[in-house]
């Protein structure tokens, strides 16, 4: 089991993270006042190629932000905490973008 996707089942059981996804886990999890992070797990035997960012959004609108381009297979990326800009700080989510434009989200969380 790679290192990220332990450390995100460790912290589902305690009930920080909340994810979508079973080929490709999508998790975010509140790690303070307008922080969070965002883990993406790989659990396909091929690479992911595709976007995978975070958008906060808030009372000023919504702004995204790419992270990682591509997962190799059974590979996995957690991001230190990110904090979104003030105005930008009521909820979040992240998400993945493939070559042929569908995308996946995360649930959304407040932070």
């Amino acid at each position: 089991m790679a290192v990220a996707e332990t450390q995100t089942s460790r912290a589902a059981a305690a009930g920080g993270w909340h994810c979508a996804g079973t080929k490709v886990s999508r998790c975010i999890e509140r790690t303070g006042a307008n922080k969070m992070r965002v883990n993406f797990v790989n659990k396909t035997s091929t690479k992911v190629t595709a976007e995978f960012g975070v958008t906060c959004q808030g009372s000023s609108g919504q702004r995204a932000y790419t992270l990682k381009k591509n997962l190799k297979a059974r590979g996995g990326y957690l991001s230190q905490p990110i904090t979104c800009p003030g105005g930008l700080q009521d909820t979040a989510h992240g998400w993945q973008i493939t070559p042929s434009g569908n995308v996946y989200r995360t649930p959304a969380i407040a932070i």
